[in-house]
Formats: structure tokens, sequence, C-alpha cells
């Protein structure tokens, strides 16, 4: 008994011993210089989550939030014995409501406060797209363009020395059928051979329908028909999705309104940066 209770002893002991010094350690890291900037940059750099936004059959997709790694922060700080805000971790925070919980819903824009904005161009007109990659690239913007896959293949190697980075393809039809087969093999050959945005453009039920099939979110933007430069100059939103059906009436205005974009600090971009949860 005696033998026990001596063993019960030293175990209490020795567990005490290690709390104690934990909770040394850590008043000792707290009240580091390193660890206090650490914490008072959180107020200021960390931001909470928006959800996204349903409404019927569509979703507008939230933002994620993100906080400070405080933890990995103070270690890798620790190190050059100083803080820096370069070197901050931050963890990132989804919302509850998620697009790839939705596939069944039309993906119209972006909850985000920032004046960002995405072109998506349809078009089999390899000329055109020339001139819109020659036009976006000018004016530092981004956009993705929806081609036929038939169109994509007889003229791979063109586009792949033409698409850069500023550039995604889009899931579309191949050779104007747009079924579950189709569309795994443009999956494949775009995800093979260019940068690519994993969205269906929705045409009608039937693309919804299959890209669900594949979870494979379907976007629908809004549809600029004719004249661009007065249409956007007027109706531009942060977070918004403008498809246009790329012909050389509107392709001549691009540039003019990509200037106006920009001058009013809009940022151009692809459909997975807005679309970033």
């Amino acid at each position: 008994m005696k033998r026990l209770l001596k063993i019960i002893v030293i175990s209490l002991f020795k567990i005490f011993r290690f709390y104690y010094i934990e909770k040394i350690i850590d008043l000792s890291k707290n009240k580091d210089p390193i660890m206090e900037k650490i914490k008072e940059r959180k107020a200021t750099k960390e931001t909470k989550p928006i959800n996204g936004i349903i409404d019927n059959n569509t979703i507008i997709v939230g933002v994620s939030g993100q906080k400070i790694d405080t933890e990995t922060s103070y270690e890798k700080m620790k190190k050059i014995k100083e803080y820096n805000d370069s070197l901050l971790e931050y963890i990132n925070i989804k919302p509850t409501i998620k697009k790839e919980n939705n596939y069944d819903k039309l993906v119209i824009g972006s909850t985000t406060n920032e004046r960002k904005i995405s072109l998506v161009f349809t078009t089999n007109d390899i000329n055109l797209i020339k001139q819109i990659v020659y036009i976006l690239n000018k004016n530092n913007s981004q956009a993705t363009i929806y081609i036929d896959g038939k169109v994509i293949e007889d003229n791979i190697l063109e586009l792949k020395e033409l698409l850069n980075n500023n550039i995604s393809l889009g899931i579309y039809s191949y050779n104007n059928i747009f079924d579950t087969v189709s569309t795994k093999y443009m999956k494949n050959l775009l995800s093979k051979n260019f940068n690519y945005s994993n969205y269906c453009l929705y045409k009608d039920d039937k693309f919804l329908n299959v890209c669900k099939y594949f979870k494979i979110n379907t976007i629908k933007p809004e549809l600029i028909k004719r004249d661009i430069y007065n249409y956007l100059k007027s109706n531009k939103k942060s977070g918004s999705i403008y498809e246009i059906k790329a012909n050389k009436n509107n392709i001549k205005q691009l540039n003019s309104i990509l200037i106006h974009l920009n001058q009013k600090g809009y940022e151009i971009i692809k459909i997975d940066n807005l679309l970033k949860e």
C-alpha cells in the first residue's frame, strides 16, 4: 500500500512539475515582445468569413475570412529574433454557405467588397481570340474564354502559344454537343493543356445537370448583348460576372472599357480568382 501511495505521489509530482513548467513557458512567451506584437496585429489583420447568398436557384459565392496562426507565426519570428509582418501565418476560415455544397445552383457572382469583376467571352473565332488576348495583356487584365472543344483541338498548338496566365479556358461543348461524355473529355483536354477554369457556362438546365453530376459549379453571368462600353460604364458592380459574345463590334470597344474600369479602380480577374472562397 505504501509503495502504491509513493508511486501516486511521484506521478502527481511529475504531472504538477510538467504543468508548472508549461505555465512558466507560456507566461514567458506571452510577455515576449514578438508575441505581444503578433497579438496586437490580430485586431487589424484578421477578417471574418462572408457567407454565400442563396436566392431560389442562384448563389452569390461567399468569401473566406482569415485568422493569424499565432504559434506558427511566433516560431518563425523567434528564429530571426524579431517581429516581421511578412512572416505572419494565416488560417483560412471558410464560409458556412459554400459553392461546393450547391452544385445545383447557378453561380452569379461573389460577395466580395473589393472592386473586382470577371469578364467571360464566348467565341470560336481564333482571330477574335487573338485580339481579345492582345487587348487584355495590354491592359494587364484577365478573362475566361469559352470555346468549343473541337475548335480547341483543331487549333491546339496555336492556342498553347497564344494563351498565357491572364487567360483561362472554361468547360464548354465539344463539337456543339454537351453531355456527360463531352464534359468529361473537355475537362481532361483543358486540364492537361491549358490554364483552365473548372466552371461550366450555363446555356440551359441540361448544362447545369451535367455539371452537377461531375460536381462542377455552373456560372450564369450577366449577358451583355451589345455596346459593352456604355453598359459596363453604367452597370459595373463589384463581384459581378459579365458574359460577352465576342464579335468585331464589341471587341472594338474592349480596350476603351478596360481603360475605364482600371481608372475607376476595378481589377478584371479570372473566374477562379473572383469565385475563390
